[in-house]
């Protein structure tokens, strides 16, 4: 009954202060609505991988080489290394491989129904122990038969739905790359949004042996590294994993291998890897961060008014004490007010939650699956915020509230009882030197990221069209490359092994004097590509005519600085494989990976005549340089068109070369729109905060600013009087969060190669927004109480 009348008492005034309700209200709601949203995207990239049964048992393989000042990390290895780790270790209760050609594009089609088909990246050649190794749900067959025969294929949901309609599809038939036909044995459930496997459709790895083109593959014994098969190996206990480790680097050392082997958890794959793009752990870390300052931000809007308006509930708390009522009663009395106003600011967090969800997931390029937000790590999460959210915001009011004393306040002193106003000063400052420290550095991240994407990077990106072709081309690639030359529009073409910033080789070279082994990253393309592009000579071939002749090779100014060639590096040698290469050309340093990391060394093997490296069944990609101003959708239509007529296996592919570069920066680019437009709601926050302060103020002088209107005071006067106070609690806070930003913003930026300097104008036009919005929450209130008549204010006092 007790409970009941709290209840009561609280939605009473809830309802007769809407200005305070709402700001109190919509500001934890709005606070709540954002802690969920990043919480439930950090929950869901901490569970990658959790849901397998085995999961603290399970380990992908690694290796890492260590050459000189470089380190080369592999995941991919031979057919043999799984079978040998675990003959040679106890430890080890089972394996599953899991191999694919990478970069290997791979067309699967419906053999009753040929117009039906696609390209599958996602496809993988696996152990028959799969469905038993991991926990992925199998819909239709038995999970201990259905990869065990050759030429036989495990398919998800959506993919048996895209060939043949439908997930009754046992016994039908697919065709690999135009030649062999794999018969459907079973439909495995989609892969969920947390996993970091990723495979559509599984084929048997019996059935490689069946297959010309992996016959050496499944051949090769010498040494570990295939570049084929990502292995994972099942311990009996984790405690032992440091001692396979070591038993894998002693067959490493055995088979003449210089690497060492890594093994990661299962569980920790996704966050430690860093493979896939836009994802970066620094990140992750910081968004949880983030989520607690919005939170803070409306929680410190809540108490400061609650405390605030101590005057007006100070009579309540007098009588109520001076009828009996204790401390703690009076402090349980606004626990439940505040849990009140905490539960409606949850509801209405999880309905804007709710509404805001897909735009979030897009902002982030996120799919996350409907049932991850009902999983219970989700649920516990939301159940905490909402304790927490409870805990925090009646704790001070209440504490402050419940310890007026009934005869100070039932004499009319009230007044001079501060009701935490030191405190509501410094939460105050708090509230917006966080604003102000958010604004800087979203101002930062975003002159980043404009740095990196306006930087000059020794490359002509604009109007280049890139078009990968694969081996399906077959021999008509030269007569495809001279149609689309001839298209009106198209000023010059170029062909090269890999599109710029998709890709390159490694090899690892030796110099002059015996020195260490180097990583050389290798980029192969005809002589065209080097105008098309842009590419500047340092030191070009006396004899351009070598360029393209076998056994020559072009460095980059990085390379020559590695080397430490004496003298000119013209006509020096260097040792690639059991081969010797001799150095024709130097061209400028341009970058051909992010601007993340400095320029590395780079070699470029040059082709005069590139029939003779894609000119047979080899892939690669076709570049072509577009004038301004033209129809860019027509002309793609007609190189679809030209496309079309020379490979009916692959589908066509196009991506411009500036939006490849773009898209290096996927991870700043997620970062830089979490932070603006948390940044603006943090901003919102704190100015609903200032302007239930200046509300409350103004409410509280009203006597005042009518004897001093009828003194003569302006209008102006009055506002400033008012504002003034606000105005230097803002100025403290935006002193204090300058130097703060400029740290955490020089931390941030010591993270790239290539960064710029912060500048005085960028904390400027931060105390500016914040000053600006702080002025404008504070003013709405001022001039409506420097503006009321005084007569009618003095009647009602």
């Amino acid at each position: 009954m007790l409970l009941l009348n709290y209840i009561k008492l609280a939605w009473r005034n809830l309802a007769k202060r809407k200005l305070y309700s709402f700001i109190n209200i919509g500001g934890l709601a709005a606070g709540l609505c954002a802690c969920m949203l990043i919480m439930l995207y950090v929950a869901h990239e901490l569970s990658y991988d959790r849901f397998h049964k085995d999961s603290d048992r399970i380990y992908s393989l690694m290796e890492k080489i260590k050459l000189d000042r470089d380190t080369m990390q592999i995941e991919r290895f031979s057919a043999t290394t799984a079978p040998s780790i675990r003959q040679q270790n106890a430890a080890v209760e089972s394996f599953i491989r899991m191999g694919n050609r990478a970069g290997e594009s791979i067309i699967m089609q419906n053999v009753a129904n040929p117009d039906i088909k696609s390209e599958e990246p996602d496809t993988w050649f696996a152990d028959a122990n799969y469905f038993s190794f991991f926990s992925f749900p199998l819909l239709s067959g038995n999970k201990n038969e259905v990869l065990k025969q050759p030429f036989t294929a495990v398919i998800a949901a959506s993919t048996a739905k895209k060939y043949f309609g439908s997930t009754d599809v046992i016994g039908k038939q697919l065709r690999y790359n135009g030649k062999y036909i794999f018969q459907v044995s079973g439909v495995m459930a989609d892969a969920p949004s947390n996993s970091s496997i990723r495979a559509n459709i599984l084929l048997s790895y019996s059935s490689m042996a069946g297959i010309a083109s992996f016959r050496d593959i499944m051949a090769e014994e010498r040494g570990f590294g295939g570049m084929f098969f990502k292995v994972f190996l099942k311990l009996d206990d984790p405690m032992h994993a440091a001692t396979v480790a070591q038993n894998i680097d002693q067959l490493m050392a055995a088979r003449l291998d210089q690497g060492r082997s890594v093994l990661t958890p299962m569980n920790r794959i996704h966050t430690n890897a860093n493979f896939h793009p836009g994802f970066n752990l620094r990140y992750l870390k910081l968004f949880p961060l983030v989520a607690a300052l919005i939170l803070l931000m409306a929680l410190i809007n809540y108490m400061s008014l609650s405390t605030a308006r101590a005057t007006v509930r100070a009579r309540e708390i007098g009588v109520r004490k001076s009828l009996g009522a204790n401390q703690t009663s009076i402090a349980r009395q606004f626990y439940v007010e505040s849990a009140l106003y905490a539960f409606l600011a949850f509801c209405l967090a999880l309905l804007l939650c709710k509404l805001l969800r897909s735009w979030f997931f897009n902002l982030l390029e996120l799919k996350v699956d409907v049932s991850f937000l009902y999983h219970p790590l989700v649920l516990l999460i939301y159940a905490a915020l909402l304790l927490v959210t409870i805990l925090l915001a009646g704790s001070y009011p209440s504490l402050v509230l419940s310890r007026y004393n009934p005869v100070t306040i039932l004499s009319g002193k009230m007044s001079r009882v501060s009701g935490g106003a030191s405190v509501r000063k410094v939460l105050t400052v708090v509230q917006f030197g966080t604003a102000a420290v958010l604004i800087i550095c979203s101002i930062v991240i975003n002159r980043q990221l404009y740095f990196f994407r306006h930087a000059a990077t020794g490359i002509n990106k604009e109007n280049v069209v890139m078009l990968p072709f694969q081996g399906s081309m077959g021999n008509h690639y030269q007569a495809y490359r001279q149609q689309v030359a001839a298209l009106n529009g198209v000023q010059q073409t170029a062909t090269a092994r890999y599109p710029l910033y998709g890709g390159y080789d490694m090899w690892f070279v030796m110099g002059e004097n015996n020195r260490p082994p180097m990583a050389l990253s290798m980029l192969s393309m005809d002589t065209s590509l080097f105008g098309l592009t842009g590419l500047q000579w340092k030191t070009p071939p006396a004899d351009m005519t070598q360029l393209g002749v076998p056994g020559k090779i072009v460095l980059n100014e990085s390379a020559v600085e590695s080397f430490g060639f004496t003298g000119s590096p013209i006509g020096k040698y260097i040792k690639m494989g059991d081969k010797e290469v001799e150095v024709v050309g130097v061209v400028k340093n341009f970058h051909y990976k992010s601007l993340h990391s400095a320029i590395t060394p780079l070699g470029i093997n040059v082709e005069k005549d590139n029939t003779a490296l894609w000119g047979a069944n080899s892939p690669g990609c076709l570049f072509v340089k577009v004038a301004p101003k033209q129809n860019m959708p027509a002309l793609i239509a007609e190189i679809k068109k030209i496309y079309a007529g020379y490979d009916l296996q692959e589908p066509f592919a196009y991506t411009f070369l500036d939006d490849a570069f773009g898209k290096l920066y996927t991870a700043e680019d997620r970062l830089a729109g979490i932070f603006g437009w948390f940044t603006l709601l943090t901003v919102l926050i704190s100015a609903l905060g200032l302007l239930g302060l200046a509300a409350f103020s103004a409410e509280q002088r009203t006597r005042e600013i009518s004897v001093r209107k009828i003194l003569g005071a302006s209008v102006v006067q009055i506002t400033a009087l008012l504002s003034k106070e606000f105005i230097r609690l803002v100025l403290i806070a935006l002193v204090i969060a300058s130097p703060v930003a400029w740290y955490l913003m020089q931390q941030w930026l010591q993270q790239f190669a290539y960064r710029i300097h912060l500048q005085s104008w960028m904390f400027v036009l931060s105390a500016f927004i914040a000053a600006i919005t702080a002025l404008l929450a504070i003013g709405v209130q001022t001039l409506k109480a420097a503006v009321r008549n005084p007569v009618n204010a003095l009647k009602i006092e």
